[in-house]
């Protein structure tokens, strides 16, 4: 299976297990120290779909670096993060937030892909509703994060995955 294919895989996982319907993958480029959005993504059509492929659509543009935005900051702590509504939040901490009120994004959250203590990439969530912070979710998350740290590592991962 193609790598693109196994995190697209694992996005779903995790979108259908915490009831977010929108998944995507960052990609660290640790010489560069810039973030950018992978074409892995996972979106539930029946969930808003449209908006949410246009949040995708819009963000492809994204280049953040080491601690800037959700997912920057998530690579940057090597820790989860929650955002109830990323609507209300600056852009300087949230940089796609006209984007997602343009396509109605409320609650996002992000996990780290960690191997042997290096981030493969970020994952980020969001959701059209406003939500708060939920343990059980993040736990979900990151256990199913780690779980494709694993198999990327086990894979021989080549760092200069898109």
């Amino acid at each position: 299976m193609l790598i693109n294919e196994t995190v697209t895989i694992s996005l779903e996982k995790i979108c259908v297990s915490t009831d977010f319907p929108y998944g995507e993958a960052w990609i660290p480029d640790e010489d560069e120290n810039l973030l950018q959005l992978s074409s892995s993504y996972y979106i539930n059509s029946g969930l808003g779909g449209k908006d949410l492929e246009q949040f995708w659509i819009c963000s492809q543009d994204f280049i953040l670096s080491r601690g800037e935005g959700l997912p920057g900051r998530v690579w940057l702590f090597k820790q989860p993060e929650w955002i109830i509504d990323v609507t209300i939040e600056s852009e300087g901490y949230f940089l796609r937030n006209q984007i997602a009120q343009a396509f109605g994004v409320k609650s996002g959250f992000s996990v780290p892909v960690i191997a042997q203590n290096k981030v493969l990439m970020v994952l980020a969530f969001f959701t059209t509703q406003t939500c708060f912070k939920n343990t059980k979710i993040i736990e979900i998350a990151t256990s199913k994060a780690e779980s494709l740290g694993q198999l990327l590592s086990d894979s021989n991962y080549i760092y200069n995955y898109q």
